[in-house]
């Protein structure tokens, strides 16, 4: 059939016919095929080259033939080898399961399947082109919540109680408990690391000097005194949430001698990244909102004081909140930071004072368990003074003319008066004290509110 095209009105022309391609064009199109079919024999040699490499898991060879039996085998070996654990008192062995030690092993079946060819091509390909070493390792985690259950079941056992002084200053003798976080840590360590034998840290306990209970005897089967308060750990409160989760573990049975005292900076220690707290919203000196480390910290300090407050501690350091708090009434809060604001209380009772603390599904709760109740405790608060807010103005950066925008509403400040009343058994003691919440001026950027 002949097609033809118009050339000019009244005209038609046929189409030339194809140019018959010359011998070279011919010669140079079998050559980049017999190349083409070369490249892709050598890239397949060398595919197959490299899935036939030595493969270790673990350091030890992969047999040949199906991998993934041999793999679990490995991973149930890895489970079942026991830790040795000195805890100080008693050493005791447990598995890495039974630690809270986990392996991916899907993970590693399906690297090492990948490795032996079966796997799509596209993943073989690009293991082979990023050099994939043949050395695989199970990818490690820690269940935390199941490491500090078995530390805190062990802590039971290994804690031996001091033995009191006959005399003041004299005899006794010396008792140990272990240190919950650090041997959290250090099991946590030991599993990332393979290692077999750990040292817990422990706390040495000093003999008591007074000789009216001894920690031995010593009674925590009533709740002296409690309080809870509630907090969210959503969104962007998750960093605040694991910092009061943190500090209530560093409190968490903690031990008060017969009238003793009781630092919070000293047992939460220092706010830093590297003792695992995160960067949460907090106020400064000013009642400012700003992020810094360890933020929610002060939610702990006031649930402690509050519980002390009742149960009729002495407070002897406590600095009130630069704002007013949702979780807990005015006069309870308590401000600290590291080093400069402390809550310190001292126990009145002639017994030992445990502290229990847990936060647990946004619930914090402390509560201090000793030998008896603490007496019947009343307390108000009024108003002796309030100071009402101003407003400070910050630079418009580049707001339109006229256009306010307020970045903190502020507060009023206040001076409370604060009447506790605790019912002894050899009468009422009424103590009062003022504390002042300081002003908080409204915050506006651009013209005048």
């Amino acid at each position: 059939m002949t097609v033809a095209r118009a050339s000019a009105p009244g005209r038609v022309a046929a189409l030339a016919p194809p140019r018959p391609t010359s011998l070279r064009a011919r010669v140079a199109r079998a050559a980049l095929g017999v190349a083409l079919l070369g490249s892709i024999g050598a890239g397949a040699w060398q595919l197959a080259r490299f899935e036939q490499r030595r493969l270790t898991l673990e350091g030890v060879e992969l047999p040949r033939g199906e991998a993934e039996p041999f793999v679990r085998a490995l991973a149930a070996d890895w489970y079942a080898t026991e830790l040795t654990l000195d805890a100080g008192s008693r050493v005791v062995r447990a598995s890495r399961y039974e630690l809270g030690g986990r392996l991916d092993v899907e993970r590693a079946v399906r690297e090492v399947n990948a490795a032996r060819g079966d796997a799509p091509i596209w993943e073989r390909v690009h293991a082979m082109a990023t050099g994939r070493s043949g050395r695989f390792a199970f990818a490690r985690e820690v269940r935390t919540d199941e490491t500090h259950a078995f530390v805190e079941r062990l802590r039971e056992l290994a804690t031996v109680e001091p033995v009191a002084a006959p005399r003041e200053g004299e005899g006794g003798e010396p008792g140990v408990t272990l240190n919950l976080l650090g041997s959290n840590a250090a099991i946590a360590r030991a599993l990332a690391e393979d290692e077999v034998f750990v040292a817990l840290p422990v706390v040495r306990l000093a003999p008591p000097v007074h000789t009216r209970r001894s920690l031995r005897s010593a009674r925590f089967d009533a709740i002296v005194a409690e309080r809870e308060t509630r907090y969210a750990s959503n969104g962007e409160l998750s960093g605040r949430a694991n910092n009061i989760e943190l500090a209530a573990r560093h409190l968490d049975g903690t031990l008060i001698e017969p009238h003793g005292e009781l630092s919070f900076n000293e047992i939460v220690g220092e706010r830093t990244y590297a003792r695992g707290f995160s960067p949460a919203v907090e106020l400064t000196g000013g009642g400012r909102r700003t992020e810094g480390i360890g933020g929610g910290i002060c939610q702990v300090a006031a649930t402690l004081h509050a519980a002390a407050f009742f149960a009729g501690f002495e407070i002897l350091e406590h600095h009130p909140h630069t704002r007013e708090s949702s979780y807990i009434e005015p006069g309870l809060d308590s401000a600290v930071s590291w080093p400069n604001k402390d809550l310190r209380i001292k126990n009145p009772y002639p017994f030992y004072v445990r502290l229990h603390v847990r936060a647990y599904r946004n619930s914090l709760r402390v509560a201090l368990t000793g030998a008896r109740r603490a007496p019947r405790v009343e307390w108000s608060t009024r108003v002796l003074h309030r100071i009402h807010r101003g407003v400070e103005t910050a630079p418009a950066q580049g707001l339109p003319g006229g256009e306010v925008e307020v970045l903190d509403e502020g507060e009023d400040g206040s001076v409370i008066e604060r009447t506790r009343t605790i019912h002894w058994d050899e009468g009422a003691v009424t103590e009062t004290v003022e504390l002042r919440y300081p002003v908080v001026h409204r915050l506006v950027r651009g013209g005048a509110p």
